[in-house]
Protein backbone atom coordinates (compact mmCIF):
# COMPACT_ATOMS: atom_id res chain seq x y z
CA UNK A 1 0.00 0.00 0.00
CA UNK A 2 1.36 3.10 -1.26
CA UNK A 3 -0.89 5.84 -0.26
CA UNK A 4 -2.99 6.46 3.51
CA UNK A 5 -5.32 9.36 4.41
CA UNK A 6 -6.66 10.62 7.23
CA UNK A 7 -9.51 13.42 7.36
CA UNK A 8 -10.00 15.88 10.34
CA UNK A 9 -12.36 18.67 11.17
CA UNK A 10 -10.77 22.04 11.61
CA UNK A 11 -12.63 25.00 12.90
CA UNK A 12 -12.27 28.78 12.89
CA UNK A 13 -14.23 30.19 15.81
CA UNK A 14 -15.15 34.21 15.83
CA UNK A 15 -15.55 35.67 19.03
CA UNK A 16 -14.43 46.90 -12.00
CA UNK A 17 -16.09 45.55 -14.67
CA UNK A 18 -15.21 41.90 -15.64
CA UNK A 19 -15.56 40.20 -19.11
CA UNK A 20 -15.16 36.31 -18.98
CA UNK A 21 -12.48 34.31 -20.75
CA UNK A 22 -14.36 33.18 -23.83
CA UNK A 23 -12.97 29.46 -24.98
CA UNK A 24 -11.77 26.48 -22.52
CA UNK A 25 -10.25 23.85 -24.27
CA UNK A 26 -8.22 20.70 -24.04
CA UNK A 27 -6.25 17.57 -25.03
CA UNK A 28 -3.45 15.29 -25.30
CA UNK A 29 -2.99 12.84 -22.67
CA UNK A 30 -4.29 10.19 -24.48
CA UNK A 31 -2.31 6.59 -23.85
CA UNK A 32 0.90 5.63 -22.23
CA UNK A 33 2.28 1.96 -22.51
CA UNK A 34 4.23 1.07 -19.93
CA UNK A 35 7.32 -1.47 -20.10
CA UNK A 36 8.59 -1.93 -16.33
CA UNK A 37 8.00 -2.32 -12.48
CA UNK A 38 9.23 1.45 -12.47
CA UNK A 39 6.27 2.66 -13.77
CA UNK A 40 6.14 5.06 -17.06
CA UNK A 41 5.99 9.11 -18.06
CA UNK A 42 3.59 9.86 -20.48
CA UNK A 43 4.89 11.75 -23.57
CA UNK A 44 1.73 13.15 -24.46
CA UNK A 45 0.71 15.80 -21.59
CA UNK A 46 -2.84 16.89 -20.86
CA UNK A 47 -2.82 21.03 -22.65
CA UNK A 48 -4.99 23.31 -21.29
CA UNK A 49 -6.03 26.76 -23.31
CA UNK A 50 -8.07 29.52 -21.95
CA UNK A 51 -8.44 32.00 -25.42
CA UNK A 52 -10.23 34.93 -26.89
CA UNK A 53 -10.66 38.55 -27.93
CA UNK A 54 -10.81 41.88 -25.94
CA UNK A 55 -10.45 43.11 -22.66
CA UNK A 56 -10.63 40.17 -20.08
CA UNK A 57 -10.25 40.99 -15.79
CA UNK A 58 -10.78 37.50 -14.28
CA UNK A 59 -8.69 37.15 -10.76
CA UNK A 60 -11.33 34.42 -9.33
CA UNK A 61 -10.48 31.81 -11.73
CA UNK A 62 -10.11 27.91 -10.82
CA UNK A 63 -9.12 24.79 -12.96
CA UNK A 64 -10.42 21.51 -11.72
CA UNK A 65 -9.53 17.89 -12.46
CA UNK A 66 -11.81 14.73 -11.70
CA UNK A 67 -12.26 11.63 -12.70
CA UNK A 68 -15.51 10.54 -14.67
CA UNK A 69 -15.60 6.77 -15.06
CA UNK A 70 -13.25 3.98 -15.43
CA UNK A 71 -12.70 0.70 -17.04
CA UNK A 72 -12.49 -3.00 -15.96
CA UNK A 73 -10.78 -5.22 -17.32
CA UNK A 74 -12.22 -8.80 -17.51
CA UNK A 75 -11.23 -9.80 -14.10
CA UNK A 76 -12.73 -6.52 -12.90
CA UNK A 77 -10.10 -4.83 -11.74
CA UNK A 78 -10.10 -0.91 -12.71
CA UNK A 79 -6.19 0.98 -13.28
CA UNK A 80 -5.66 2.30 -9.30
CA UNK A 81 -5.89 5.87 -9.39
CA UNK A 82 -3.70 6.73 -6.81
CA UNK A 83 -0.82 5.44 -9.23
CA UNK A 84 -1.67 8.24 -11.61
CA UNK A 85 0.73 11.44 -10.31
CA UNK A 86 -0.71 14.58 -12.39
CA UNK A 87 2.76 17.05 -12.58
CA UNK A 88 2.41 21.20 -14.24
CA UNK A 89 5.32 21.30 -16.57
CA UNK A 90 4.88 24.56 -18.72
CA UNK A 91 3.30 27.71 -18.70
CA UNK A 92 2.70 29.87 -22.15
CA UNK A 93 0.53 33.16 -21.55
CA UNK A 94 -0.10 35.83 -24.55
CA UNK A 95 -1.72 38.90 -23.40
CA UNK A 96 -1.46 42.49 -23.21
CA UNK A 97 0.72 43.65 -21.53
CA UNK A 98 2.73 40.47 -21.00
CA UNK A 99 2.76 38.37 -18.52
CA UNK A 100 5.33 35.54 -18.95
CA UNK A 101 4.81 33.54 -15.61
CA UNK A 102 5.60 30.41 -14.50
CA UNK A 103 4.02 27.41 -13.42
CA UNK A 104 4.86 27.98 -10.14
CA UNK A 105 3.77 31.26 -10.08
CA UNK A 106 0.39 30.67 -11.38
CA UNK A 107 0.03 28.46 -8.31
CA UNK A 108 -0.18 25.70 -9.53
CA UNK A 109 -0.04 22.55 -7.19
CA UNK A 110 3.31 20.50 -7.25
CA UNK A 111 1.82 16.77 -7.62
CA UNK A 112 -1.31 15.77 -7.45
CA UNK A 113 -3.08 11.93 -8.01
CA UNK A 114 -5.78 11.67 -9.86
CA UNK A 115 -9.38 10.81 -7.81
CA UNK A 116 -12.98 10.71 -8.20
CA UNK A 117 -13.13 13.98 -6.42
CA UNK A 118 -12.73 17.36 -8.35
CA UNK A 119 -9.58 18.77 -7.18
CA UNK A 120 -8.06 22.38 -7.46
CA UNK A 121 -5.15 22.14 -10.00
CA UNK A 122 -4.11 25.88 -9.28
CA UNK A 123 -4.05 26.93 -5.44
CA UNK A 124 -6.39 30.12 -4.34
CA UNK A 125 -6.51 32.47 -5.24
CA UNK A 126 -4.69 32.31 -8.43
CA UNK A 127 -0.78 33.64 -8.47
CA UNK A 128 -2.01 35.32 -11.44
CA UNK A 129 -5.03 37.40 -13.35
CA UNK A 130 -6.91 35.68 -16.62
CA UNK A 131 -6.02 39.45 -18.05
CA UNK A 132 -5.74 41.05 -21.53
CA UNK A 133 -6.26 44.74 -22.89
CA UNK A 134 -7.51 46.27 -25.86
CA UNK A 135 -4.60 48.48 -27.46
CA UNK A 136 -1.57 46.44 -27.92
CA UNK A 137 -0.05 46.76 -31.04
CA UNK A 138 -2.59 49.41 -31.94
CA UNK A 139 -5.35 46.82 -32.27
CA UNK A 140 -8.51 46.49 -31.15
CA UNK A 141 -9.80 42.99 -29.88
CA UNK A 142 -6.80 41.83 -29.00
CA UNK A 143 -5.99 37.80 -28.80
CA UNK A 144 -5.07 36.31 -25.65
CA UNK A 145 -3.85 32.72 -24.42
CA UNK A 146 -3.30 31.06 -21.37
CA UNK A 147 -1.93 27.65 -22.04
CA UNK A 148 -0.95 24.96 -19.58
CA UNK A 149 0.47 21.87 -20.02
CA UNK A 150 0.27 18.96 -17.36
CA UNK A 151 2.38 16.38 -17.32
CA UNK A 152 1.60 12.90 -16.15
CA UNK A 153 3.16 9.51 -15.01
CA UNK A 154 2.10 6.01 -14.02
CA UNK A 155 3.72 5.42 -10.52
CA UNK A 156 5.68 1.99 -10.80
CA UNK A 157 4.77 -0.86 -8.09
CA UNK A 158 4.43 -4.72 -7.31
CA UNK A 159 0.42 -3.64 -8.62
CA UNK A 160 1.38 -3.34 -11.81
CA UNK A 161 2.14 -7.45 -11.96
CA UNK A 162 -1.42 -7.96 -11.20
CA UNK A 163 -3.08 -6.46 -13.30
CA UNK A 164 -3.89 -7.60 -17.13
CA UNK A 165 -0.99 -6.89 -19.75
CA UNK A 166 -1.99 -5.91 -23.38
CA UNK A 167 -5.53 -4.53 -22.16
CA UNK A 168 -6.24 -0.80 -22.30
CA UNK A 169 -7.61 0.52 -18.88
CA UNK A 170 -9.75 3.38 -19.67
CA UNK A 171 -9.41 6.56 -17.43
CA UNK A 172 -12.22 9.28 -17.93
CA UNK A 173 -10.68 12.71 -17.21
CA UNK A 174 -12.57 15.99 -16.63
CA UNK A 175 -11.11 19.42 -16.26
CA UNK A 176 -13.16 22.44 -15.66
CA UNK A 177 -12.63 26.03 -16.07
CA UNK A 178 -14.38 28.77 -13.37
CA UNK A 179 -15.02 32.12 -13.23
CA UNK A 180 -16.45 34.17 -10.14
CA UNK A 181 -17.69 30.83 -9.13
CA UNK A 182 -19.34 30.52 -12.20
CA UNK A 183 -18.36 27.10 -14.66
CA UNK A 184 -17.11 28.83 -17.89
CA UNK A 185 -16.80 24.93 -19.36
CA UNK A 186 -16.38 21.33 -19.34
CA UNK A 187 -13.31 19.74 -21.16
CA UNK A 188 -13.78 15.60 -21.16
CA UNK A 189 -10.68 13.81 -21.60
CA UNK A 190 -10.04 9.66 -22.65
CA UNK A 191 -6.48 8.38 -21.11
CA UNK A 192 -5.83 4.85 -21.49
CA UNK A 193 -2.59 2.99 -19.71
CA UNK A 194 -1.46 -0.03 -21.13
CA UNK A 195 1.30 -2.78 -19.73
CA UNK A 196 3.45 -4.47 -22.00
CA UNK A 197 4.33 -8.33 -21.65
CA UNK A 198 6.83 -8.98 -19.82
CA UNK A 199 7.43 -6.55 -17.55
CA UNK A 200 10.97 -5.37 -16.99
CA UNK A 201 12.91 -5.40 -13.72
CA UNK A 202 11.56 -6.99 -10.57
CA UNK A 203 8.69 -6.22 -8.92
CA UNK A 204 9.63 -3.83 -5.79
CA UNK A 205 9.72 -4.53 -1.82
CA UNK A 206 6.00 -3.54 -1.38
CA UNK A 207 5.68 0.03 0.85
CA UNK A 208 3.88 0.38 3.63
CA UNK A 209 2.58 3.46 5.17
CA UNK A 210 0.30 4.58 8.01
CA UNK A 211 -0.37 8.02 9.23
CA UNK A 212 -2.33 9.08 12.33
CA UNK A 213 -3.79 11.82 13.59
CA UNK A 214 -3.38 12.45 17.09
CA UNK A 215 -7.09 12.67 19.25
CA UNK A 216 -6.68 16.51 20.41
CA UNK A 217 -5.56 17.15 16.88
CA UNK A 218 -8.97 15.16 15.12
CA UNK A 219 -11.00 18.52 16.06
CA UNK A 220 -8.75 21.14 16.35
CA UNK A 221 -9.81 24.86 16.85
CA UNK A 222 -8.43 28.24 16.21
CA UNK A 223 -9.95 30.65 18.00
CA UNK A 224 -10.23 34.86 17.49
CA UNK A 225 -11.06 36.60 20.41
CA UNK A 226 -9.67 40.03 19.55
CA UNK A 227 -8.31 42.22 16.71
CA UNK A 228 -5.07 41.61 17.13
CA UNK A 229 -5.36 38.24 16.86
CA UNK A 230 -6.74 38.89 13.28
CA UNK A 231 -3.51 40.71 12.43
CA UNK A 232 -0.82 39.15 13.94
CA UNK A 233 -1.93 35.68 12.63
CA UNK A 234 -2.80 34.32 16.04
CA UNK A 235 -1.90 30.54 15.71
CA UNK A 236 -2.51 26.89 17.67
CA UNK A 237 -0.24 24.12 18.16
CA UNK A 238 -0.91 20.28 18.25
CA UNK A 239 1.33 18.69 20.22
CA UNK A 240 2.42 15.23 18.44
CA UNK A 241 -0.63 15.74 16.54
CA UNK A 242 0.53 13.82 13.52
CA UNK A 243 2.16 10.47 13.80
CA UNK A 244 3.63 8.38 10.75
CA UNK A 245 5.17 5.18 10.32
CA UNK A 246 7.10 3.74 7.03
CA UNK A 247 9.39 1.48 5.60
CA UNK A 248 10.30 3.71 2.37
CA UNK A 249 10.93 7.52 1.88
CA UNK A 250 7.95 9.29 2.25
CA UNK A 251 5.99 12.66 1.99
CA UNK A 252 3.00 14.32 3.68
CA UNK A 253 0.26 16.30 1.95
CA UNK A 254 -2.70 18.25 3.27
CA UNK A 255 -6.08 19.48 1.75
CA UNK A 256 -9.25 20.67 2.45
CA UNK A 257 -11.19 17.76 1.12
CA UNK A 258 -13.58 18.72 -1.82
CA UNK A 259 -16.47 18.26 0.23
CA UNK A 260 -16.33 21.06 2.24
CA UNK A 261 -14.34 23.79 -0.13
CA UNK A 262 -15.31 26.35 1.91
CA UNK A 263 -15.24 27.25 5.99
CA UNK A 264 -18.74 27.17 6.17
CA UNK A 265 -21.69 27.95 9.13
CA UNK A 266 -24.73 27.58 8.08
CA UNK A 267 -25.27 29.54 4.79
CA UNK A 268 -22.17 31.57 5.14
CA UNK A 269 -18.81 30.80 3.88
CA UNK A 270 -15.14 31.67 4.02
CA UNK A 271 -11.89 31.00 1.53
CA UNK A 272 -10.04 28.10 2.38
CA UNK A 273 -6.89 31.09 1.95
CA UNK A 274 -7.44 32.28 5.56
CA UNK A 275 -5.37 29.35 7.39
CA UNK A 276 -2.18 28.60 6.91
CA UNK A 277 -0.70 24.42 8.00
CA UNK A 278 2.67 23.65 9.00
CA UNK A 279 4.44 20.60 10.65
CA UNK A 280 7.16 20.51 13.16
CA UNK A 281 9.58 17.71 14.36
CA UNK A 282 12.58 16.96 15.84
CA UNK A 283 13.39 14.42 13.91
CA UNK A 284 16.56 14.24 11.38
CA UNK A 285 16.39 14.49 7.65
CA UNK A 286 12.71 15.69 6.98
CA UNK A 287 12.03 18.70 4.80
CA UNK A 288 9.43 20.45 3.22
CA UNK A 289 8.27 21.93 6.97
CA UNK A 290 6.78 25.55 5.29
CA UNK A 291 3.65 26.53 5.65
CA UNK A 292 1.04 26.39 3.20
CA UNK A 293 -2.14 28.05 2.54
CA UNK A 294 -4.78 26.05 2.57
CA UNK A 295 -6.63 25.01 -0.47
CA UNK A 296 -8.29 21.89 -2.47
CA UNK A 297 -5.34 20.62 -3.39
CA UNK A 298 -3.01 18.49 -2.09
CA UNK A 299 0.03 20.37 -1.03
CA UNK A 300 3.26 18.56 0.45
CA UNK A 301 4.09 19.24 3.73
CA UNK A 302 6.88 17.37 4.91
CA UNK A 303 9.48 14.77 3.08
CA UNK A 304 11.39 12.22 5.11
CA UNK A 305 13.08 8.94 4.87
CA UNK A 306 12.05 5.51 5.89
CA UNK A 307 11.46 5.14 9.80
CA UNK A 308 12.09 1.53 9.65
CA UNK A 309 8.64 1.22 11.16
CA UNK A 310 9.20 3.10 13.94
CA UNK A 311 6.43 6.05 14.71
CA UNK A 312 7.36 9.46 13.86
CA UNK A 313 6.06 12.35 15.55
CA UNK A 314 4.62 16.33 14.07
CA UNK A 315 3.41 18.92 16.07
CA UNK A 316 0.66 20.49 14.10
CA UNK A 317 -0.14 23.86 13.79
CA UNK A 318 -3.06 26.44 12.35
CA UNK A 319 -1.93 29.96 11.88
CA UNK A 320 -4.36 32.75 10.76
CA UNK A 321 -3.23 33.78 6.81
CA UNK A 322 -2.27 37.27 7.60
CA UNK A 323 -2.69 38.20 3.37
CA UNK A 324 -6.32 37.07 3.96
CA UNK A 325 -6.70 38.50 7.37
CA UNK A 326 -9.85 40.65 6.25
CA UNK A 327 -11.90 37.89 5.08
CA UNK A 328 -11.55 37.00 8.70
CA UNK A 329 -12.23 40.21 10.31
CA UNK A 330 -15.34 40.93 8.18
CA UNK A 331 -17.16 37.38 8.14
CA UNK A 332 -20.32 37.14 9.30
CA UNK A 333 -20.86 36.77 13.01
CA UNK A 334 -23.82 35.30 14.64
CA UNK A 335 -24.61 37.71 17.84
CA UNK A 336 -27.28 35.73 18.71
CA UNK A 337 -24.73 33.17 19.68
CA UNK A 338 -21.60 33.38 22.06
CA UNK A 339 -19.53 31.87 19.16
CA UNK A 340 -20.12 31.52 15.56
CA UNK A 341 -17.80 28.03 14.45
CA UNK A 342 -16.87 28.14 10.91
CA UNK A 343 -15.50 24.39 10.14
CA UNK A 344 -14.12 22.27 7.11
CA UNK A 345 -12.76 19.01 6.69
CA UNK A 346 -8.68 18.38 6.30
CA UNK A 347 -7.35 15.31 4.41
CA UNK A 348 -3.42 14.23 5.53
CA UNK A 349 -2.34 11.59 3.18
CA UNK A 350 0.76 9.68 3.23
CA UNK A 351 2.40 8.35 -0.21
CA UNK A 352 5.72 7.26 -1.39
CA UNK A 353 8.17 9.98 -2.63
Amino acid sequence: MNRFAKYITIGLVFAAQITYAQNFSGWGGAYVQVGSYLGENSTQPYVLDITGTGPVNVSDWRLTVRVTSVGKDGNGNSFPLDKLLLTPSTSLITACPSNASTVSQVGFVPNMLLAFSEQDLVMRPPGVKIYNQDGCNGGLNTFYRYQFGINWAVLGGAYLGQLIAWYKYDINVEFKLYANGILKNTIPIRTQVELKDPLTGSPPVQNSFSLTVGAGAQNGILTLQSRSDYENGKSVTYNNGLTVKTNANYQVTVNASPGTPYFSYQNNNIDLDVLNVQLATTASGVTNLNPVTLSTGAQVIAKGSSTNNNNQNFNVTYSVNPAQKDKLFYAFKDKQQGETTYTTTLQYTILAQ
